[in-house]
């Protein structure tokens, strides 16, 4: 590249401007020497005075050049047509003492290259052909005589010239110096041509090079900004760990993880795989990651969120890519796994002994149709299970006689592991790269791995009642106390009252069998929701499985009673049961 400096001349040709000047300088010596030894006689010529003043004003004209090219610093605009008019002068001058060398023109065309100056580099090789054909006039000036295009005649033993000088020096600008002039002027021509092909030629290049440097810069940069918008593992944590790895094709991926506590008792988990490689592929993953983020963020259930995600892509989807994802919510106090999988890789649980496929149909792909549903599904992990989501990098990854890793050596790996959630990520990752063999891949691979260890416990203070119709009044009034001293609504204490009160009858009704029993009640209001737990050692029964009555059925036949459970689903947030040693544990959640 080019830089013009404040003199109005390029870097190139001041470089180039020094280069001719110390030419100058020793042809001016070599001149200035070869006159000096020509007037002493030490080379002994026959040439004229004429010969002395072209040497001389030869020496004159290079020391005008190389002087002005001190003075001016080597920067100003006009040197280098003084430096290269002096080299062309010297080179007539040598062509004339030599007798019509005319290959030291060579020297100019040569000088000329590294200006890189098509213009000036034709005007050169033009004013060095037009000097050429001086020559023999200058010669026959300076005395010189070429025999070879004189006519000679025998007279009285003796041999003698017909013709003049002028004579000789017009039958040799017709019969060598123009046919010379041609060719030398073609091939001048020809290489002023090539250069300037060449330096462009080259210049391009450099700029391709700068070009891909840049790209290259930018795509490390992007992969870098990638790699931050990944979350790092969660380690050491009571009641659950993640480790994930992610290895693009390319410096950028389409492939993308998330995991994030959505509060204090549910982790999101998210795995996805954009369509195409590089950069495009990259920034459809980070429009998609926000869009997931924002939709978690705001409370929704999974079908919820992928389904407003599904909207926010389709809108923005002016390339016609497409996402396949996996997501799912662990409700980290009893293990209940909410999940969503988008036309993506099903992924699989890893339990003790066993290894089950989630491979439940999945949903049509995000960012290609606005008006999608999404069915959601739910699993309950056991402490200790591990929940291993991937992407088709590494079932697709080729080995070297072009062999597919396949879903078959994958359960192959999981099926023996043990241990923590980076042991079953390294096994199976050190097992892909073993079957590829260094063959290089064709797409991102990326895994992440959730160990759910313990149910999360959230210091529960219970409190024990002998559930009956006496002590009924005391436990609604407890649990109003309990909820005021912790600065709930009174909206939600309402509201909760309400579904409490059905809950305590169907304690006592189905439990107890309207006998009486031990009732244990535990409440908490953290991050706006109130919590309630209800324990009774009735037999096991998870009211949950009951279908909700058909309301207008119920009506026209005008039976009573049946609508508890359906109340308290519509009124709480959250209802969850599970059956724990010999209790039955129902949890409410209403947030504020």
């Amino acid at each position: 590249m080019r830089f013009i400096n404040g003199f109005g001349t390029t870097d190139t040709e001041e470089k180039s401007n020094m280069i001719v000047a110390i030419i100058c300088t020793l042809l001016c010596v070599f001149v200035f020497i070869y006159y000096i030894m020509v007037w002493s006689h030490v080379i002994e010529t026959n040439r004229h005075q004429e010969m002395y003043r072209m040497l001389f004003i030869c020496t004159v004209i290079l020391m005008v050049a190389i002087v002005s090219y001190s003075l001016s610093d080597g920067k100003s605009w006009w040197i280098k047509f003084v430096l290269m008019a002096a080299v062309m002068a010297a080179s007539l001058v040598i062509a004339v003492t030599t007798g019509g060398d005319y290959l030291i023109f060579v020297l100019p065309i040569i000088l000329c290259i590294p200006y890189y100056n098509k213009i000036f580099a034709i005007a050169v090789s033009i004013t060095s052909g037009a000097l050429i054909l001086l020559e023999p006039f200058l010669s026959n000036l300076a005395g010189y005589i070429d025999y070879n295009f004189v006519s000679f005649i025998s007279r009285d033993n003796s041999v003698a010239i017909v013709g003049t000088g002028m004579e000789a020096a017009i039958d040799k600008l017709v019969e060598f110096t123009i046919p010379c002039f041609i060719l030398f002027l073609s091939i001048s021509l020809l290489s002023v041509w090539l250069t300037d092909r060449g330096h462009k030629y080259s210049l391009m290049y450099h700029e391709a090079q700068l070009k891909d440097a840049t790209v290259q810069r930018d795509l490390s940069i992007a992969s870098g900004i990638q790699k931050g918008m990944l979350p790092d593992d969660i380690k050491n944590e009571k009641e659950f760990e993640v480790s994930a790895v992610m290895l693009p094709a390319k410096t950028v991926g389409g492939d993308f993880y998330d995991f994030f506590k959505i509060d204090d008792s549910h982790l999101a988990l998210l795995i996805a795989d954009v369509s195409g490689k590089g950069l495009p592929a990259s920034l459809f993953m980070a429009s998609a990651k926000a869009a997931f983020r924002s939709n978690l963020a705001s409370g929704f259930q999974p079908d919820t969120v992928m389904k407003k995600t599904n909207q926010i892509l389709c809108d923005s989807n002016r390339e016609k890519l497409f996402v396949t994802a996996w997501l799912g919510i662990v409700d980290l106090e009893n293990g209940r796994l909410s999940y969503v999988n988008a036309g993506h890789n099903p992924p699989f649980v890893i339990s003790e002994g066993s290894l089950k496929k989630l491979d439940d149909s999945p949903n049509f792909i995000l960012g290609r149709k606005r008006r999608i549903e999404y069915n959601e599904h739910r699993i309950t992990l056991n402490p200790g299970d591990r929940l291993f989501l991937y992407t088709d990098g590494v079932t697709e990854a080729v080995g070297p006689e072009g062999e597919m890793y396949g879903e078959g050596r994958l359960m192959e790996a999981l099926t023996g592991c043990k241990g923590t959630v980076s042991d079953v990520l390294d096994a199976v990752n050190k097992d892909v790269e073993k079957f590829v063999n260094g063959v290089e891949r064709s797409d991102d691979l990326t895994i992440v791995v959730f160990g759910y260890e313990e149910p999360l416990v959230d210091d529960e203070i219970i409190q024990t009642f002998e559930l009956n119709h006496d002590t009924y009044q005391d436990v609604m009034k407890h649990i109003r106390q309990e909820l005021t001293s912790q600065s709930c609504p009174e909206n939600v204490i309402r509201d909760i009252e309400v579904c409490s009160s059905e809950i305590l009858s169907n304690i006592d009704m189905y439990a107890y069998q309207n006998k009486g029993g031990e009732l244990g009640i535990a409440i908490a209001v953290k991050d706006r929701k109130a919590k309630v737990m209800f324990r009774d050692k009735g037999p096991a029964y998870d009211p949950l499985l009951k279908d909700n009555p058909d309301i207008e059925k119920r009506i026209k036949d005008h039976k009573v009673g049946g609508f508890g459970l359906f109340i308290v689903r519509k009124m709480m947030d959250e209802v969850t049961y599970e059956r724990k040693e010999e209790y039955n544990i129902l949890r409410i959640k209403r947030g504020f």
